[in-house]
C-alpha cells in the first residue's frame, strides 16, 4: 500500500491534486492548516480515503486535533503538531511521549513547514514540509507491505 501525507496547503490545492495524480495512492494523511484544500482534494479524488487533522490555522474546523488510526498494518499517530510545540523543542519530546502512549508504529505531524524523517523510541516520525505556497513544496510517502514500512519525502516539481 501507498499512503501520501499532506501538511500546510495554506490555500493551494493545485500541488495537493498534482501529487495525487502522479503518486495515485491509496491513503491520504492530511495533517492541517488547509482544511478548504481538503474539500478540493476530496471533490477531484472523492475514491481516496482520506484522514484529517486540523491544524491552527484552521480555526473554526470540526476535525480532530489527533487521530490515531490504523492502515495497512500500521498503527499511525497524526497530529498537526502546534498542541505538542514542535517548532521549540528539536527532538520533539512531547509529541513523541504522547504517540508512545499510543502504541504507534509511526507519527506524523507538519506546523513547521520543514520535511523531516527520523526513527526513535521504536517509532518513525515524519513531517512531510508543506505542500503550500513556497519555493520547495513537499509531501511525505508511506510504502507498506507486509507489517514492514519505509518512508519518504519528496519535494513537488514545478
Amino acid at each position: 500500500m501507498k499512503f501520501i501525507v499532506f501538511s500546510d496547503s495554506h490555500g493551494v490545492a493545485e500541488n495537493m491534486l498534482r501529487a495525487v495524480e502522479l503518486e495515485k495512492p491509496d491513503l491520504c494523511f492530511f495533517l492541517g492548516d488547509g482544511e478548504r484544500d481538503l474539500v478540493t482534494l476530496q471533490k477531484r479524488f472523492p475514491n481516496l480515503p482520506v484522514n484529517a487533522v486540523r491544524g491552527n490555522c484552521d480555526v473554526f474546523s470540526s476535525l480532530p486535533s489527533v487521530l490515531v488510526c490504523a492502515a495497512g498494518g500500521l498503527k499511525i499517530f497524526m497530529t498537526h503538531g502546534h498542541l505538542y510545540g514542535v517548532k521549540h523543542d528539536p527532538i520533539f519530546r512531547e509529541l513523541c511521549e504522547a504517540a508512545l502512549a499510543s502504541d504507534a508504529d509511526a507519527v506524523l505531524f507538519g506546523h513547521t513547514h520543514e520535511p523531516f524523517r527520523d526513527f526513535t523510541m521504536g517509532m518513525a516520525l515524519m513531517n512531510p514540509g508543506s505542500i503550500g505556497p513556497t519555493t520547495r513544496p513537499s509531501y511525505g510517502l508511506i510504502r507498506s507491505c507486509g507489517g514492514r514500512f519505509e518512508t519518504e519525502v519528496v519535494f513537488l516539481g514545478r
